[in-house]
């Protein structure tokens, strides 16, 4: 049966989303992990409302750009029936596109929502990309919160963290080959294997993780990567739930300094920061108070907050990320934000950078985001 929709809960993921929280930075975590230079990859997840031209245009020429400026990877999110994200609901499509047209970048969900779909469909789907990419596939799961999502599958809401992690083994195991049993049409338990078996004999896979220390916990203990983002905490905060993950790495008998944390930010990296003030302000203010909008649909119009409300909410949460959460600025006025990042532990950063700046100002900045690149990757972050 479905869950009701818990309205503490939802009012408490706003608040976590616009950082809504005036309350002094946390110290310094306790724990200082090992430094290294950091991957950089991109992500994606416009807002279909903020007039990007053709809907996938610019997700195409980024691709193309990092796969010759050699990212790591792009991650290809799932999102449903909202502008918010909503232009992608099914990552597996977009990325068997840009497989064909790119040569060494890899591909990541960012993420599945595991929840809505069954095992043996992810693998089935992520396995043809696998293969036409020539083995470039990697796999960040979901847990899935908004409970409109679950018109796909609503009989998973009520035990969607559960169900998320059941099915991550299941499609690890149908990754490498092996058989599993399910019931067919008839209830009969069938067993079956996937075609195509994916190129890559073992799947790597993130987990998308807010905030929670019991998911931080929960990756370390199975060894697998972390996808995560600045929401509702800073990046002193963030370091503590590395730790943590670190110390469940390390208590289950993996390389404590092993897996990846890669951290989400805005971007928009140019010629310098008064240059970015000017093209970020308009369309980013617009993208949070969207990304409000998606949070509040599961709200009954009494509960939602007032127009005046939301209005001051979205200047708060603009000021704070603009200034302690994004890549704004030129190289200079970025680099300190990343060394931040990798001194709490981040191993890559992915730059979201389709929140809506004009597409000539998106492409004019390539050459600047390249150079920040360069020198993060030349930097050498070990004392």
């Amino acid at each position: 049966m479905n869950q009701p929709v818990d309205r503490n809960q939802v009012n408490q993921r706003i608040a976590d989303l616009l950082a809504f929280d005036r309350r002094p930075a946390p110290g310094p975590a306790q724990t200082a992990p090992k430094k290294r230079a950091p991957d950089m990859s991109l992500i994606f997840f416009s807002d279909s409302n903020q007039g990007l031209g053709h809907t996938y245009q610019l997700v195409f020429e980024l691709t193309e750009f990092a796969d010759r400026a050699g990212f790591a990877a792009v991650w290809l999110p799932e999102r449903h029936f909202h502008p918010f994200g909503g232009i992608y609901p099914n990552p597996a499509v977009l990325a068997a596109a840009l497989a064909r047209t790119t040569e060494q970048i890899r591909f990541r969900s960012g993420s599945v929502v595991l929840p809505l779909h069954h095992p043996v469909e992810v693998v089935e789907a992520w396995s043809m990309v696998d293969h036409l990419s020539g083995g470039r596939v990697d796999l960040g799961f979901a847990s899935g919160w908004n409970p409109n999502d679950f018109i796909i599958s609503p009989e998973t809401y009520g035990d969607l963290r559960k169900v998320w992690f059941e099915r991550i083994g299941q499609v690890e195991k149908l990754w490498r080959g092996e058989t599993m049993r399910f019931a067919n049409g008839k209830g009969e338990a069938t067993e079956v294997r996937v075609y195509p078996k994916p190129l890559q004999e073992q799947l790597n896979v993130w987990l998308a993780i807010s905030k929670s220390e019991e998911s931080f916990r929960f990756a370390g203990a199975k060894g697998y990567n972390v996808l995560t983002m600045l929401q509702g905490i800073d990046l002193d905060k963030l370091g503590e739930k590395i730790a943590i993950y670190r110390e469940a790495r390390a208590g289950a008998g993996f390389d404590p300094d092993g897996g990846c944390v890669t951290l989400m930010l805005h971007t928009l990296v140019h010629r310098d920061l008064d240059t970015v003030r000017a093209a970020v302000r308009e369309p980013f203010f617009n993208y949070i108070k969207s990304a409000l909008t998606g949070h509040m649909q599961t709200l009954d119009k009494a509960d939602r907050p007032g127009e005046s409300e939301v209005r001051k909410m979205v200047e708060y949460s603009y000021e704070r990320y603009f200034k302690t959460g994004a890549l704004f600025g030129g190289v200079d006025d970025v680099m300190p934000t990343i060394e931040k990042a990798v001194s709490v532990g981040v191993g890559e950063i992915a730059c979201l950078m389709d929140f809506g700046p004009e597409h000539r100002v998106v492409m004019e900045s390539l050459p600047y985001l390249q150079s920040l690149k360069e020198q993060v990757t030349s930097l050498s972050f070990d004392s």
